[in-house]
């Protein structure tokens, strides 16, 4: 690993400290918290462990649907195991899973990383509207709680946004304008076939057959995540009542805590969980153990299938090497 890449995760892991230590410094009965984590069902802990790594199992054969248009295809179980590989290098390299799974690919299955690439951007255009239509749907159904939310936030300063976007269009101008000079050096060519490379994939969506297919796979991934979560909810005692819209709420507000580059979400993802359960008027001790349970259960799948997939790559690809 280079001297970068540890400056950047030890920043990323330092974010996540701070943040997990002053959601445990929020709460005033320590006690009560490990008491209430204590509470929680193992087999609602079970059945999330399972329900997220099928939601990885799904990403992968979805994955395979994508590469099809291509004119490529790849085995079910090495694309499975490479998605998993993704989220094993997020928890280290936070941003680093999507090349990570691409990378992987490319040496077990010799599909292009560009082509690669493009195919992981439609799927994130999927998964962003899915995204927004949950989120539509836990906004309106939790209003007050949402209000709640928003209680006291402050409008980031938008003129630094505002300078970045006039300076990309002037730059891209430029290249536009002297496109022919820029394109005839040899790097701007390597990196022209590269987007070219990039588009192809990305158009892939566009040209999939099994169209049922991908869609039925996108929704069953977007149910796990939300059962992954609702299993858990109904592991303790005291969320016995929640709603599903509630339930909802609460996944979308981790899911956008996860959006904070700290190492597999540690800190940001309990803060966000917390302050959802606190916006629908539970106590904040509940919210944080809750969030721990989530957020301990995912992340040991996550390493326990994630450290598998990635020993399966390298024996495979190693094997490759050798024939």
């Amino acid at each position: 690993m280079k001297a970068k890449q540890i400056l950047t995760y030890m920043v990323s892991l330092g974010i996540g400290v701070v943040l997990f230590y002053s959601a445990f410094s929020f709460i005033d009965d320590k006690e009560l918290l490990w008491d209430t984590m204590r509470s929680a069902k193992w087999e609602g802990i079970a059945a999330s462990f399972v329900m997220g790594y099928l939601a990885i199992v799904s990403r992968g054969l979805r994955w395979g649907i994508l590469l099809g248009p291509l004119g490529r295809k790849a085995s079910k179980v090495r694309s499975i195991h490479a998605v998993a590989f993704a989220y094993f290098a997020n928890t280290f390299v936070p941003r680093s899973g999507e090349l990570a799974r691409c990378a992987a690919l490319n040496q077990t299955d010799d599909i292009p990383v560009d082509e690669l690439f493009g195919t992981v951007i439609s799927e994130r255009v999927i998964d962003f509207i899915f995204l927004i239509v949950l989120t539509s749907a836990a906004v309106l159904g939790n209003i007050p709680a949402f209000a709640q939310l928003l209680d006291g936030a402050v409008l980031p300063d938008l003129s630094n946004l505002i300078a970045l976007g006039g300076s990309v269009l002037v730059i891209t101008g430029l290249i536009v304008w002297k496109r022919k000079t820029i394109l005839a050096l040899p790097f701007a060519k390597r990196i022209a076939e590269f987007l070219a490379g990039v588009w192809n994939g990305l158009n892939s969506i566009r040209r999939i057959k099994q169209k049922g297919r991908f869609l039925a796979h996108t929704f069953f991934i977007w149910f796990m995540y939300f059962f992954m979560a609702w299993v858990i909810f109904k592991s303790f005692d005291a969320v016995q009542e929640i709603t599903v819209l509630q339930a909802l709420f609460i996944m979308v507000a981790g899911g956008f805590g996860m959006v904070i580059p700290a190492p597999g979400g540690v800190g940001s993802y309990q803060w966000a969980v917390m302050s959802g359960f606190m916006a629908l008027g539970y106590a904040k001790s509940l919210g944080l153990a809750v969030a721990n349970i989530i957020w301990f259960t995912q992340s040991a799948m996550i390493m326990i299938m994630g450290g598998i997939a990635y020993v399966y790559l390298l024996i495979y690809r190693l094997r490759k090497d050798q024939t």
